[in-house]
């Protein structure tokens, strides 16, 4: 059975499962993916592609953690689309998924959280099942520096550093289309713990928590009428100063 994507902006479409999102941006020059999902996907991606029509023409990374690259060298090798990445998570990309590790180490050890919360658990295994942590190394890709207008990318988005979950961790910004993609710099669900509603990804998953809750000041700054589509976690339509306050409120698990 064909999937319709879910339509969450004029020309933006979610695609994904209740754990992870991803989205595809239908411009006037082609598409634009952002994050890239997981293998288990592939139906998904691909019918998605077929029903908003046009070619694939590039993948923006919000960062490079397993659960958001999956199907960024599907789309190169087999689309054709270019892929680019924050310089910071390039060495993600180029040592392969499980690298994440050791290029964005986690401010915390998993052990207490897999102890203390079921749903850090039940993530593990799904992520795992979904094929997140053997997904193809991405072979080629074009890195791109702080805070950045991609020229070369259709609808010319603007990247955001907001280091803290990953040390390249962005947040994409179409301004035409009043949307920032988020990725995991704000989440409105953390599935490593449980919780919903605007945050930081727990420590767990997180790099430097507070390099993390530093950097939503870039998010803050966008307009008030802005759409905050996450990588986990339904689209937010308060606005980025309201999500920065509750998200600071809350702190990092």
């Amino acid at each position: 059975m064909t999937h319709v994507p879910d339509e969450v902006a004029p020309g933006v479409y979610r695609i994904g499962d209740p754990l992870v999102n991803f989205y595809l941006v239908e411009t006037a020059d082609g598409l634009v993916m952002v994050d890239a999902g997981l293998p288990a996907h592939s139906g998904q991606f691909l019918d998605a592609v077929a029903w908003v029509g046009g070619q694939l023409k590039a993948v923006v990374l919000t960062h490079a953690h397993p659960d958001h690259t999956g199907l960024a060298e599907r789309a190169r090798d087999q689309g054709g689309a270019r892929v680019w990445v924050h310089e910071g998570d390039a060495p993600i990309l180029e040592d392969g998924p499980t690298s994440a590790m050791i290029h964005a180490h986690p401010e915390r050890s998993l052990l207490p959280y897999l102890a203390r919360h079921p749903s850090a658990v039940r993530t593990l295994m799904r992520l795992g099942y979904a094929g997140a942590f053997s997904s193809a190394r991405v072979r080629e890709y074009t890195v791109f520096g702080d805070d950045e207008v991609l020229e070369e990318v259709p609808g010319r988005p603007r990247v955001l550093s907001a280091p803290g979950h990953t040390p390249g961790s962005v947040l994409v910004f179409f301004e035409d289309r009043g949307v920032v993609f988020t990725g995991d710099a704000l989440v409105t669900v953390d599935p490593s713990v449980g919780c919903a509603g605007p945050r930081v990804v727990s420590r767990m998953s997180t790099h430097d928590s507070v390099r993390a809750l530093e950097s939503l000041d870039r998010l803050a700054a966008l307009p008030r009428s802005t759409l905050l589509l996450p990588g986990h976690g339904g689209p937010f339509t308060d606005g980025p100063r309201a999500a920065v306050i509750r998200a600071r409120a809350t702190g990092v698990r």
